[in-house]
């Protein structure tokens, strides 16, 4: 049995979620994990020990602290593992002191995506500069893949995974007259939810009847609720996203830029048709079958699309079902640990070899 780290920042979307599933999965693969991360996480994972990380490079001070911190706490421990960038840098820089493999998984690197150049030089520097410490990188598609051959020697591709949905009943707030169609995803920048404000309108000509929903918490809400006026519901989040999405007839994506996001596949394995933009690894997941891809930032575009599939259900139907077989064949939480556990497994066994060779012969 290996010790694992899961070294996490601040709990938002899709990572946090990443890692709650691993957490829960990888005893059965013969790992002991123990989250590190701020307080959020507590009681919501197995093993956890509090280790305050800010997502900013902003307070040098604290971050040495937790750096510190890591290192102390990973005596005892086989392998660290960061998840996003800011967790990645400490993850590797405490494994390279600790003597231990670090493993990494970006979740969109720091360098991708509407970004300053100022930041984009910063992600690249750094991330190049950590290339060296970083045992494996993971990436959560091919895309990622791709990218990340500018700044990682070994790269392994692990796909994002979900669990089946769960049973439960659709969210009452959503349901009513009409067709529905909503975005279920945290509210930041990266998400560009204001295109989806801005189509519907355009959508409204063809599917006079529709609902638009958002649901999710985050930075934005107060400018998009400002931008809506009365166009769309916002909702808040109560997990699980199975109770949202199984009120929706589409499921709306319109993000700017994305690694591998995990809605998507929650919304397959609840059988929802996806309308969702054309960035990252989302073409590796959304297929013809299942749903419609766009260009970003275009509200006619997507508007175009929802109206499409809004005016044939049983165009729908058959995009639910194949959705819900695209998600049990390849994109199940259950085959993620399995694959991640292998990624460890291998760093691991290579680590000790490595130990043993360093060590003096009596």
């Amino acid at each position: 049995m290996a010790r694992v780290a899961l070294v996490c920042e601040p709990p938002d979307g899709g990572v946090a979620e990443h890692v709650r599933r691993l957490a829960a999965g990888l005893q059965e693969y013969g790992h002991e994990p123990v989250v590190f991360g701020p307080p959020s996480f507590a009681g919501t994972v197995g093993a956890f020990r509090e280790l305050p990380l800010r997502r900013d490079y902003a307070h040098p001070h604290h971050d040495a602290a937790a750096l510190g911190r890591l290192v102390r706490a990973l005596r005892g421990f086989d392998l660290v593992h960061g998840h996003a960038a800011k967790a990645g840098v400490l993850a590797r820089l405490a494994g390279a002191i600790a003597r231990v493999p670090a493993i990494y998984t970006p979740h969109c690197l720091p360098f991708v995506g509407d970004v300053s150049k100022a930041r984009y030089a910063f992600g690249l520097v750094v991330e190049r500069a950590l290339g060296p410490l970083t045992t494996v990188l993971i990436a959560v598609c091919e895309d990622e893949r791709r990218i990340a051959t500018r700044v990682a020697k070994r790269i392994e591709v692990v796909y994002n995974g979900t669990p089946p949905a769960p049973d439960v009943p659709p969210d009452p707030a959503l349901l009513g007259d009409g067709p529905v169609v909503g975005a279920v995803t945290v509210l930041r920048r990266q998400k560009a939810l204001e295109t989806l404000i801005d189509a519907v309108p355009l959508l409204r000509e063809r599917v006079p009847e529709v609902r638009v929903a958002i649901v999710g918490d985050g930075p934005e809400k107060a400018a998009l609720q400002a931008r809506a006026a009365d166009r769309v519901a916002f909702l808040p989040f109560h997990a699980p996203a199975a109770r949202h999405l199984k009120a929706l007839d589409v499921f709306v994506l319109p993000s700017a830029w994305e690694a591998f996001p995990i809605a998507v596949l929650e919304a397959q394995a609840c059988g929802v048709p996806q309308v969702a933009t054309d960035v990252g690894g989302t073409r590796e997941a959304v297929v013809p079958e299942t749903g419609i891809l766009v260009a970003p930032h275009d509200p006619r575009a997507l508007a175009e699309a929802l109206a499409e599939l809004l005016t044939d259900p049983e165009r729908r139907r058959r995009m639910g079902e194949a959705s819900r077989a695209r998600h049990a064949e390849r994109f199940t939480a259950e085959r993620m640990v399995r694959e991640t556990a292998a990624v460890y497994d291998a760093a691991v066994t290579a680590g000790r070899r490595r130990a043993g060779r360093r060590a003096p012969r009596g």
